[in-house]
C-alpha cells in the first residue's frame, strides 16, 4: 500500500541527513539522521495540554502526570534518530486509534474522568489535527527510510506504573517488557531475540534488571498496528520500562537513572540497528514482499 505522509517532508529527508524540528502545530519534536534505518519514539513524553482544555478539565496536573510517561524523551536523546510527543495523552493519545484517542468518557482513560464539561467539536478537531500530523511525519520518515534502506525499524519506549501491575496480581513486574504480539514473530525472531538481549545487559545503579515479553503490555498500540500495516519490512519493537526510575505517585524523578536508561538504550539502539541492517542484508530480499 501506498504509505500516507507529507510531500514536502518526504521531499527534505530525501535530501538531508539530518533534521530536527517541532511540528507545525505543536505536537511533537523530532531529530532525525537520514543515515541510520530507525527511529526511537516517545510518543507518551509530552505533558503539554491547549490553554483552552485546562479549565474544562477534572485531572490536574499530578493526575495527568502519572498517566504520563515521564523522562521517556530524555531516555531516547542517545539515540541516533528520535521523535517525541509534547502533547499530554490526556488531550489525545497517539497510541490509539483515532476514533478513541480523545478521552471523552472514563472508559477511554482507565476509568478516569479527564473532562468535568466536555469539548467543543472545533476543539476535539484540533487535538486531532496533531494526531495526523504525527502520522504524516512517521509515514515519511518511513517511506524514506524503506526507499534507503528496504526496511526500517522503530523503538517505540513507553514506560508504566508498578503498583498498577502489582494490583492487577503481577508480584514482579519486570524493569523492561517487550510486547510482540501484534508482529510476525516467526518472521523478525532473530531481532527480537536480539533486542530482549540487548535489554537484558542495561545496568541501572541499584537496580536488577529484569526483561520480559507480553508480560505486563502485548505491544498492541495503535504505532505498531498501524506503522506494520502499511508495510511489512516495518519492524516496531514496542518496548516498556517500568518507573524503576522514578517515585510515580509523588512524580519524583531519580536523574541518576535516566542518565543509565539514556546511555543503556542509546547504546543498545545503536548496536542492535546496525545488526539488524546486516542481517536484513544478508538473510532476507525485498523480492519476497508483493
Amino acid at each position: 500500500m501506498t504509505i500516507p505522509g507529507n510531500p514536502e517532508l518526504l521531499k527534505t529527508l530525501r535530501a538531508k541527513r539530518c533534521i530536527r524540528g517541532r511540528g507545525s502545530l505543536g505536537g511533537f519534536a523530532y531529530a532525525v539522521d537520514g543515515c541510520v534505518p530507525y527511529i526511537a519514539t516517545a510518543i507518551h513524553a509530552g505533558s503539554n495540554v491547549r490553554k483552552e482544555l485546562l479549565p474544562l478539565m477534572k485531572i490536574d496536573t499530578p493526575g495527568r502526570y502519572f498517566e504520563e510517561d515521564p523522562e521517556t524523551d530524555a531516555m531516547i536523546q542517545g539515540a541516533d534518530s528520535a521523535v517525541w510527543g509534547l502533547d499530554s495523552r490526556s488531550e489525545y493519545d497517539l497510541n490509539r486509534p483515532p476514533a478513541d484517542a480523545l478521552p471523552l468518557t472514563p472508559q477511554q482513560f482507565w476509568g478516569i474522568q479527564v473532562y468535568l464539561k466536555q469539548p467543543s467539536q472545533s476543539m476535539n478537531l484540533a487535538s486531532l489535527a496533531k494526531y495526523d500530523q504525527f502520522y504524516a511525519f512517521m509515514g515519511s520518515w518511513a517511506a524514506a527510510t524503506l526507499e534507503k534502506f528496504g526496511v526500517c525499524l522503530v523503538y517505540d519506549l513507553h514506560a508504566y506504573n508498578i503498583t498498577r501491575q502489582v494490583q492487577k496480581g503481577i508480584a514482579a513486574p519486570p524493569v523492561f517488557n517487550l510486547g510482540t504480539t501484534a508482529i510476525d514473530r516467526r518472521r523478525w525472531r532473530t531481532p527480537i531475540d536480539d533486542w530482549l538481549n540487548r535489554l537484558n545487559d542495561i545496568t541501572i545503579p541499584g537496580i536488577e534488571t529484569t526483561v520480559a515479553e507480553n508480560l505486563v503490555f502485548m505491544g498492541t498500540g495503535e504505532l505498531c498496528r498501524r506503522l506494520t500495516e502499511w508495510d511489512p519490512r516495518i519492524l516496531v519493537l514496542s518496548t516498556e520500562v517500568s518507573k524503576i526510575y522514578m517515585d510515580e505517585k509523588k512524580g519524583r524523578v531519580d536523574p541518576a537513572a535516566v542518565d543509565a536508561l539514556r546511555e543503556g538504550l542509546g547504546k543498545s539502539m545503536h548496536a542492535h540497528s546496525r545488526t539488524f541492517l546486516r542481517a536484513w542484508k544478508d538473510s532476507y530480499s525485498t523480492s519476497a514482499f508483493p
